[in-house]
């Protein structure tokens, strides 16, 4: 269990105590971790906005102000990110879009300053048009993986491509962004082999791999170059 999970598991589980307080220890015992640690993790609940408060004495513990069925929930940049992504994507004509792009500003409103930093440096980083139906081919999900890391990171990545005709290349690429065409994502990087933009397609990326490289600063739009669509960031 990694420290997002394990933090949403503590809210959950003194919200089903029903007002009655669970100690410091009691959680340490049930999450296999040390007292000091569940310390941190109530703190960082606290400071997120979760309402939690301690009852002190013999007897005493946490307490949520929580109500029954509300969920609180720490989520990461990347996390953040991919709900924005994912709304932006759908298009204005997806079920309940106006509900979500309610949720999604609450969400972005209710973010720390140092959180609403990352998001929206990583957002920039993202281009999508107004919502085409996506073509089903599989991308690799490590090579998507690592592509993300290479873009959230601005590092250079190392690529197996395979390009229209077939070909087989390696490529060093400056991983600057995304870019979501008619039916389906790519990735917008600078090209060493090439010495020039280029856009891959995420689905024709056999494999990847990250390196430390920084990536040149340039720009995302210029480096996309013409797109057949109106381009924008979610």
């Amino acid at each position: 269990m990694n420290r997002l999970e394990r933090l949403y598991a503590i809210n959950e589980h003194i919200r089903r105590n029903r007002g009655r307080p669970v100690s410091s220890t009691q959680l340490a015992r049930e999450f296999e971790v040390s007292r000091r640690t569940i310390e941190r993790d109530l703190a960082a609940l606290r400071s997120s906005g979760v309402p939690l408060y301690v009852d002190h004495g013999r007897n005493g513990g946490q307490h949520t102000l929580d109500r029954a069925g509300a969920v609180i929930v720490t989520l990461s940049t990347p996390e953040v990110v991919s709900l924005v992504i994912a709304l932006a994507s759908a298009g204005r004509d997806m079920p309940f879009s106006d509900a979500g792009s309610a949720a999604v500003k609450r969400l972005l409103d209710s973010l720390g300053e140092q959180t609403r930093f990352e998001v929206d440096a990583l957002r920039r980083r993202i281009r999508t048009n107004n919502g085409a139906p996506l073509d089903q081919a599989r991308v690799k999900a490590h090579v998507r993986r690592t592509v993300e890391d290479a873009v959230r990171r601005q590092v250079v990545v190392n690529l197996a491509y395979t390009d229209a005709n077939g070909l087989v290349t390696n490529r060093a690429v400056e991983a600057l962004g995304f870019y979501r065409g008619d039916d389906r994502w790519f990735l917008i990087g600078w090209c060493h082999l090439r010495n020039a933009g280029r856009i891959f397609r995420l689905d024709r990326i056999s494999s990847a791999r990250l390196t430390r490289r920084p990536v040149v600063a340039r720009d995302l739009d210029e480096t996309l170059g013409w797109v057949p669509h109106d381009v924008r960031a979610p």
